[in-house]
């Protein structure tokens, strides 16, 4: 408010009173004003600013890329896709379009898709590690464990930053190699990112499976306390319920595994509506 203040003061209560016609907007305002909005988690606003700037300028590369991920994050996949193609076909070096893109295919499950966008992505920016990072889970879920273990250490070695970033690549990581047996490696993985960021639900939660892995189930009890306190994210209370409920059964703890279990059985109903 206090730059709108100030804006208004410059122009003068003179200047407005001359000049009343609204100002028409190009569209690179209009797509600075979708990106706000869009930083703002208002969505809507966002949509409507970036279909202005679209419409007086088709071609525009980050205007397209943005109306994709507003697209995904609605749930839009062919929209989504026709843009990011268009963007992709308009700017072929465009890392974020050939991500986005790549990360749509990744959610479809269309995992063989999803790699050669991935692949470009991580050519064109060969220091981020967003396209390694889901060329691993691609990697992961297409069933090559020697290349998505090769690709989860790059992301690893390329997230170097102390962010919620990269304490969620450390998260996956820790799952992959918990699904390989790599029990301590996975719970290392786990501990690190919660150093990271420690109010990640999905770290506690990983590190209570791992702990329960180990047959520490105090501790691993106490790490899944803790995740049900946080704001969620991938790990749903229902999944933190039927941990919980078999570890206090391990403890021999009748009374809390019968809490979760009906929270659990609660919560799955709740879902499934």
């Amino acid at each position: 408010m206090i730059w709108l203040l100030a804006l208004q003061l410059a122009a003068g209560p003179a200047q407005q009173a001359l000049d009343p016609t609204p100002k028409v907007l190009g569209p690179d305002q209009h797509y600075e004003n979708a990106k706000q909005d869009y930083t703002q988690r208002k969505f809507s606003d966002a949509e409507s600013e970036v279909n202005a700037a679209l419409h007086e300028s088709p071609d525009m590369v980050p205007a397209l890329i943005l109306k994709g991920r507003l697209a995904i994050s609605a749930r839009r996949p062919d929209i989504a896709r026709s843009c990011l193609i268009t963007a992709i076909t308009v700017d072929p070096t465009s890392e974020e379009a050939q991500f986005y893109l790549g990360l749509l295919f990744f959610m479809q499950n269309d995992f063989e898709l999803a790699i050669s966008p991935l692949q470009t992505a991580r050519t064109l920016s060969p220091k981020n590690p967003l396209p390694v990072f889901y060329l691993a889970m691609t990697q992961d879920a297409l069933g090559d464990e020697t290349k998505a273990l090769d690709l989860f250490e790059q992301a690893q070695n390329l997230s170097t930053e102390k962010s919620p970033q990269s304490a969620e690549i450390l998260v996956a990581y820790g799952r992959f190699l918990l699904s390989l047996g790599r029990t301590e490696d996975s719970v290392e993985k786990d501990r690190r990112a919660i150093e990271i960021d420690s109010d990640s639900r999905d770290a506690h939660y990983e590190l209570a499976k791992g702990l329960d892995h180990k047959g520490d189930f105090k501790n691993a009890a106490r790490e899944g306390e803790r995740a049900l306190t946080l704001q969620e994210v991938d790990t749903s209370d229902a999944q933190i319920h039927f941990l919980l409920s078999n570890l206090y059964r391990k403890l021999n703890q009748p009374e809390l595994a019968k809490a979760h279990l009906e929270k659990f059985q609660a919560a799955s109903q709740t879902t499934r509506k």
